[in-house]
């Protein structure tokens, strides 16, 4: 179901919100964009439907690590890549979402909740609770993924402002790469 909505929603803002808020003979979605959009939606269901998601939850935990690695280092770049400027400033909107998302998703605090719920997210009593409880287990791969899509805005996010440096992007990849060794 997520993965139909996310396809209906992105070709309904494509093709009837866009036009309507970019200048006249402006594509309100691009090829590329379009291009990293299927890219994301592949991926995203390779990642979690069948059988990956049944041998990832029930026999092998190998597989289920690099479901998080695929949904939180690989899905929200492209899915970030695919999204017009447009688009993002009308989902977070003007008022407080915004405020947070602009606060948020600096280098320093998001790479810091990213990395430091993937440190949690491996510790035993977080890994037994969400092998047993279905809820607490979505929500911490949803929580990832928030968590995610923020780490990943400094480096190829739509807001402009939000976007670091490439060589800061460098260090900032560089850095946040040396936390998932420690588990």
């Amino acid at each position: 179901m997520l993965i139909v909505g996310l396809v209906v929603l992105y070709s309904y803002a494509a093709r009837v919100i866009g036009p309507k808020v970019v200048p006249p003979g402006t594509p309100a979605v691009t090829r590329a964009q379009w291009r990293w959009f299927t890219l994301g939606i592949v991926l995203l269901w390779g990642a979690a439907d069948w059988p990956v998601h049944d041998i990832g939850e029930q026999y092998l935990y190998f597989v289920h690590m690099s479901q998080h690695i695929v949904i939180t280092l690989v899905v929200p770049p492209v899915m970030l890549l695919a999204t017009p400027q447009w688009l993002a400033r009308l989902v977070v909107g003007r008022g407080r979402v915004d405020a947070i998302v602009h606060r948020v998703a600096r280098p320093i605090p998001a790479a810091l909740a990213f990395n430091g719920l993937a440190l949690l997210s491996h510790w035993q009593v977080i890994v037994n609770g969400a092998s047993s409880n279905g809820l607490f287990h979505y929500g911490m791969h949803t929580a990832l993924v928030v968590t995610a899509v923020l780490f990943w805005i400094p480096v190829c996010g739509p807001f402009p402002e939000l976007r670091i440096s490439p060589p800061a992007q460098m260090v900032y990849l560089f850095v946040a790469s040396i936390v998932p060794t420690v588990p």
